[in-house]
């Protein structure tokens, strides 16, 4: 936390007190209420009758309520005067707000001024007094004795601490034990360094009195407890550490911090230390839950600043598992919409790691937590998210608002529990992420989800994810293929503008589809487009078997492009079926449309396929132009000539191709043109 003291000097008030026929205020630089001005009056005299004061005087530290302000005063004696007893008494009143900016007293200290023997002037005006930026450090000779007051001052905290007074050096000790106080704690602190005997009222109890070496502190104060008595403890230990190196330690910062909302007092304290303890980082969990549970003792109004320093180190350390300092740090943040000001991402983590049911039962409107869950959220990686969904299903409600992108992770859909169907029927059709989400399900092996999916998109995204498989990838999908091959207009349409090209998703196309499915209403047929806009691939079954099945849809009714499919598929499956190399697969397509009749033996495939093609041709009129092309090879075309010119009708339809080739210029077309003179005389 920043540090509030400033270096500008602090204004303080200030008296004295002597005699003049009897006690009482001589000079003053204010004027007191009645009842404050009672209580310095009495305080400003000697401490006890019967003793010798100090040389030096003793101090005398307490607040005064009604003023708001802290007095420091220190007495001497004054045998100078006619009456035995007499003293000064010189006090510096602070205002409470400057209090707080102290860190040591000795600028105070050193602006006390005993009177001289003509009498108390110059108290009239207001004292201005440096505020060092540094604290006093307590030499070790001087630790044993500041060990015993502050651990019955904080071992006791209900008692009168009293212990026997051991020179001049005891009023720097307890004013250093003063200041290491948080504020709130140092603005209460009643103390006396020279007393022979208790000077607590009924309603304003002395914290610690040093007494007379000489007299028994338990005669004078019978219910007092004797600092020597009091056993160390191990946070003194801390506490001593702070006081002997003060710009080291962190101790005294750490209590200006959380003491501002204690209002326990001085039982405060040894909580406090060992909180600051407990929250260094090479502290384990057990005395970080001890701790905790102390600082709830305090009361459930009490320490918020305390209890939030503990609730940050609790959601900053992912390796503790404690339930109960969880719930504790859980119950802080909900308290405050700030979250306490810790990262709302460290809040969120810890309660995605710790409390992940929580998405699934909801958070309120208006509950600090959202914030922070959502932050979480968006900050996590989506396997992180995945298995937070496998781990408590019902949390994907809360999490897919916010993070759409898990439904493009095959992951997510692979979670049992997940409702695909009923996700999938959510979406907007016009989801800019639909293409990745089918991606997502096809490698998930959704093959369940297919219909629903073309359902609600069409085929378009279920063509862009298979379009990036492979043969092997697309054949683990063949429930995706199906899905949009019954969508025999959409896929006409995808494959006439392009959008169906791929050729392993045409291998499987051909596989699954009626030949004459696809519509060819108008225009080229869409798979004379889709088979040209691909190129040729090295894999022999999935190309034998797209040739049988643009051979059998040319055979057809539907296609208006009979010629081009025949040459998109002549030669290839004429050399697949010459070799033997052809696939019953492709084989129980290809025959579909292939010639019957026992005038050809059912092993010479070939020629029936020969005959097929020529007759198509002749019959159907195709353009004789397509004819003269149909295949590259020069054997096969001629096999198919002679087939044609074997009749009538068939050497009318050579005389057309030759026509038809004869318009062309290329050599080859010339050659076959010289093929069918000599055919066809």
């Amino acid at each position: 936390m920043a540090d509030a003291l400033s270096p500008d000097p602090i204004k303080v008030d200030q008296t004295l007190h002597g005699y003049s026929e009897g006690h009482r205020l001589i000079d003053g630089s204010l004027k007191l209420p009645q009842p404050d001005a009672r209580t310095m009056l009495v305080l400003s005299d000697a401490s006890g009758s019967g003793s010798r004061l100090p040389p030096d005087g003793y101090l005398t530290g307490y607040p005064l309520a009604e003023s708001g302000k802290y007095v420091l005063a220190r007495t001497w004696a004054a045998p100078e005067m006619s009456r035995p007893g007499c003293v000064w008494t010189h006090s510096l009143l602070i205002d409470f707000a400057d209090l707080a900016r102290l860190r040591s007293a000795d600028d105070l200290l050193n602006s006390f001024r005993r009177p001289s023997e003509t009498g108390g002037v110059g108290f009239a005006a207001r004292l201005e007094v440096e505020t060092a930026r540094t604290p006093t450090a307590v030499p070790p000779v001087h630790l044993r004795r500041a060990g015993l007051w502050a651990s019955a001052l904080y071992g006791k905290p209900r008692g009168r601490i009293v212990a026997e007074r051991d020179g001049p050096g005891d009023d720097e000790l307890v004013a250093a034990i003063w200041m290491q106080q948080w504020p709130r704690l140092r603005r209460a602190f009643r103390f006396c360094s020279f007393s022979t005997e208790d000077r607590s009222t009924s309603a304003d109890i002395f914290d610690l009195q040093l007494m007379d070496a000489g007299r028994s502190s338990r005669s004078r104060i019978p219910d007092g407890v004797i600092a020597s008595m009091v056993d160390h403890s191990e946070w003194i230990n801390m506490l001593l550490d702070d006081l002997e190196l003060p710009k080291r330690s962190g101790l005294r910062q750490f209590l200006r911090d959380v003491g501002s909302d204690v209002t326990n007092g001085r039982a405060a304290m040894v909580t406090l230390v060992d909180l600051y303890a407990a929250l260094e980082s090479n502290a384990g969990p057990s005395k970080l839950t001890d701790a905790v549970a102390r600082l709830e003792g305090l009361g459930s109004g009490q320490g918020r600043v305390g209890r939030a320093a503990a609730a940050r180190v609790v959601f900053s350390r992912p390796g503790l598992n404690d339930s109960r300092l969880f719930d504790f740090a859980l119950e802080q943040v909900r308290t405050e919409r700030n979250l306490l000001e810790i990262d709302p991402v460290t809040i969120g983590r810890a309660l995605l790691r710790w409390r992940p049911e929580l998405l699934a039962e909801g958070i309120g409107d208006g509950d600090p937590l959202q914030e922070a869950i959502e932050a979480a959220v968006m900050e996590a990686s989506s396997d992180e998210l995945v298995d937070l969904v496998e781990t408590v299903p019902g949390a994907a409600t809360a999490l897919l608002p916010l993070r759409q992108d898990l439904l493009e992770q095959a992951s997510f859909w692979r979670i049992a529990s997940v409702d695909a169907q009923r996700l999938i029927a959510s979406f907007d059709p016009e989801l800019d992420q639909a293409a990745r989400i089918v991606g997502a399900l096809v490698d998930a092996g959704r093959d369940d989800c297919s219909s629903a999916v073309v359902v609600r998109f069409g085929i378009a995204p279920v063509v862009a994810a298979l379009s990036k498989l492979d043969v092997a990838g697309i054949r683990s999908g063949m429930g995706w293929v199906r899905a949009i091959a019954r969508q025999t207009d959409d896929l006409a349409k995808g494959m006439a503008d392009g959008t169906v090209w791929h050729r392993p998703l045409l291998f499987a196309l051909a596989e699954v589809l009626d030949p004459d499915s696809v519509p060819n209403s108008v225009g080229t047929d869409p798979w004379v487009i889709a088979v040209e806009r691909s190129r040729t691939s090295g894999d022999a079954h999935g190309e034998d078997l797209l040739a049988a099945c643009l051979f059998t849809r040319a055979r057809g009714w539907r296609s208006r492009s009979a010629g081009r499919l025949f040459f998109l598929s002549v030669q290839r499956l004429h050399e697949a079926m010459a070799s033997a190399r052809l696939s019953d697969q492709a084989w129980r397509i290809a025959k579909l449309r292939l010639p019957y009749g026992s005038m050809w033996r059912d092993w010479d495939q070939c020629k029936k396929l020969r005959h097929a093609v020529v007759d198509s041709f002749i019959d159907r009129d195709l353009p004789p132009i397509e004819f003269g092309t149909v295949v590259d090879d020069g054997k096969l075309w001629e096999e198919l000539v002679d087939l044609a010119a074997d009749n009538s009708r068939g050497r009318r339809y050579l005389d057309k191709v030759r026509s038809a080739l004869r318009s062309g210029g290329e050599a080859w077309w010339a050659e076959r043109v010289r093929l069918i003179d000599r055919k066809v005389k």
